[in-house]
């Protein structure tokens, strides 16, 4: 899918400049008036070395803003040679028009400046994932939380479900928040990466048994690669169900709403999470979805949230009890404040 942007004149000769340039570290682009346009560079504080890249990473955040997207363009020293990175950041909290016409765009970046010149390219939606230096050991394949390339989802993929997402909430007027690497989580049809990984008997169990008031977490247990059973609670009123979730580590929830036949789905996925854990929770939510199914969970309702603090009570009962129209009789229904 393709937006229509074009890359500007002046994005040309600033990369050209770039380019040529070893001091330059990275080179930020916008989008203005339909066009990819160049911000100011940002150089090297010492000479280009590979122990430059992660020295110069903090200063990233002179144009990283929590809810607009950019393109930085990524100078990266190695032993031996130079690597350019096209790095897409979509923060979750953008825009939806924003997240939809930046994901949509990237590839032409890429393909109008050359996709020959870059060695990799990067997508993040949190500000963790480009200034911290371990995510970058971990996408080398370095480091105790290593993935490989192989295991991590394709760049075009990364795109579609990227695009897919921001038109899903464009047209369901319910933004819910991106997390990490991606996947795929709606019908059983679409672009994204799935995976489907054993359950553990126990987990199976929990859900089986779920009864009015209760929560059953699963996880995954990223050493053997299975969905595993976190923690089951009986009893559980709507206002404590952030107190029982994790704050560091992903999980998918099950909470049966008290006094109704709703169950809730919560998929929290902390941005503290290493990248392997956030690829294999991403990829495997609509499994997670199906073994509950299977154990004969309706599951009518989802949310999605970075952590449990955004779980709140009223946002419960708003899944289970939502404003309703009340027709023509009643006038015209007042329009309900941002973020609600």
């Amino acid at each position: 899918m393709q937006s229509g942007i074009t890359v500007s004149a002046e994005l040309q000769d600033a990369f050209s400049r770039f380019n040529s340039d070893p001091s330059s570290f990275c080179l930020p682009v916008t989008i203005t008036a339909e066009t990819l346009t160049p911000l100011s560079p940002i150089s090297f504080q010492g000479s280009p070395s590979p122990d430059a890249f992660v020295s110069a990473l903090p200063q990233l955040s002179s144009v990283l803003q929590p809810k607009t997207p950019i393109y930085l363009l990524l100078r990266r020293p190695t032993s031996a040679s130079t690597a350019l990175i096209a790095l897409t950041y979509i923060p979750s909290n953008a825009p939806v028009r924003a997240k939809t016409l930046f994901a949509s765009t990237r590839s032409t970046l890429t393909r109008e400046l050359g996709t020959e010149k870059f060695a990799s390219t990067v997508f993040a939606t949190e500000e963790e994932e480009i200034l911290d230096r371990e995510a970058w050991r971990e996408r080398d394949g370095e480091g105790p939380n290593a993935i490989s390339r192989e295991d991590m989802m394709g760049e075009k993929e990364r795109e579609l479900e990227a695009v897919r997402r921001a038109e899903a909430e464009a047209r369901n007027g319910t933004p819910s928040r991106d997390i990490g690497i991606g996947g795929t989580f709606g019908p059983g049809t679409g672009s994204g990466m799935r995976v489907s990984l054993p359950v553990d008997e126990a987990a199976k169990t929990a859900l089986k048994d779920l009864q009015d008031s209760g929560l059953v977490q699963l996880t995954v247990d990223v050493r053997t690669e299975k969905i595993v059973l976190a923690d089951s609670q009986s009893g559980v009123e709507p206002n404590s169900v952030a107190t029982h979730i994790s704050s560091s580590s992903p999980r998918y929830s099950f909470y049966h709403y008290p006094g109704s036949d709703v169950v809730i789905f919560v998929y929290t996925c902390p941005s503290g999470a290493s990248i392997k854990e956030r690829m294999l929770h991403a990829s495997s939510r609509r499994n997670a979805i199906t073994v509950a199914e299977q154990e004969g969970l309706k599951i009518e309702k989802k949310i999605e949230a970075s952590g449990p603090d955004e779980i709140t009570g009223d946002r419960l009962q708003e899944e289970v009890t939502p404003a309703r129209d009340q027709g023509p009789a009643r006038g015209f229904a007042r329009p309900r404040r941002p973020g609600r």
